[in-house]
């Protein structure tokens, strides 16, 4: 499975926010994309994904596979009951993120099962069964 991730708009716009550098909040009130950082494990039976959504549940998050492809979408909303001008810092906000991958004809999409656990998002691919060779027995003739 490859796995490449490269956005050129956000590596531009990260060589020029000077904000993170002194650690200003944006002014603009411009939400930061996350990203979720994800392992993949081969073993012999499996593909095993996990990535990280600390603070979000399952009901925050959607698992889906269409064509091939394996999509995770997350979106947490900030349960904010006071108003804006009531803070003198606020970094909690709300997130969003969307992540696929393009996945072997490998994987059997019929027993992919997703499940959290404490913050991480744990998802199994199950290998199909591959077709095992066949022993044909050679009878002689009398």
């Amino acid at each position: 499975m490859n796995l490449v991730t490269f956005n050129p708009e956000r590596a531009l716009d990260q060589l020029f926010d000077t904000d993170r550098f002194f650690g200003f909040p944006r002014e603009n009130g411009e939400q930061a994309v996350v990203l979720p950082r994800v392992n993949v494990i081969e073993k012999e039976d499996a593909f095993h994904l996990e990535a990280e959504t600390p603070g979000m549940t399952e009901k925050d998050i959607s698992v889906e596979f269409h064509a091939g492809v394996l999509t995770l979408k997350g979106h947490r909303e900030q349960n904010c009951e006071m108003e804006k001008n009531d803070y003198r810092i606020h970094e909690f906000s709300q997130q969003s993120f969307a992540r696929s991958f393009r996945l072997s004809d490998q994987i059997d999409p019929e027993k992919i099962v997703a499940r959290m656990d404490l913050g991480v998002l744990k998802v199994a691919l199950p290998k199909k069964e591959q077709a095992k060779p066949k022993k044909i027995e050679i009878k002689v003739e009398p």
